[in-house]
């Protein structure tokens, strides 16, 4: 499994924020690093597969604010990016994503609930 970095993670926050506009900055770079290791934790001590580790990506990065702006973009782009990485795509329309994404961000789905919606959207190829 290729996991991502905060180098591919400042690309994807840098890369929002000029298509879609918002504030720059870091608010916490150990929430993000956190975020970050926690679908290779699951990997490696859970025995965790592609999709739960692209939920946890998401997941997490929506919900440790990290950054000042972009958040839930960087979640959702993140977890895409990750399934692209790993031979898999998100088959679900944007519009249902985004309610998706902001039901997490407002604590209205769990991570459990995510990797359920993720396992229904996500084909390999």
């Amino acid at each position: 499994m290729i996991f991502l970095t905060k180098e591919q993670l400042f690309v994807i926050h840098q890369t929002t924020l000029i298509e879609q506009g918002g504030s720059e900055g870091l608010r916490d770079e150990n929430g993000l690093l956190s975020a970050l290791a926690a679908a290779e934790n699951r990997a490696c001590y859970e025995d965790a597969g592609i999709i739960v580790c692209a939920a946890t990506y998401a997941f997490h990065l929506i919900k440790a604010h990290s950054f000042v702006d972009g958040n839930k973009r960087v979640g959702a782009i993140a977890a895409e990016v990750f399934l692209k990485m790993n031979g898999a795509n998100l088959i679900a329309p944007n519009k249902i994503l985004e309610e998706v994404y902001l039901k997490v961000a407002d604590s209205q789905m769990s991570r459990e609930d995510l990797e359920a919606f993720f396992t229904e959207n996500v084909e390999f190829y």
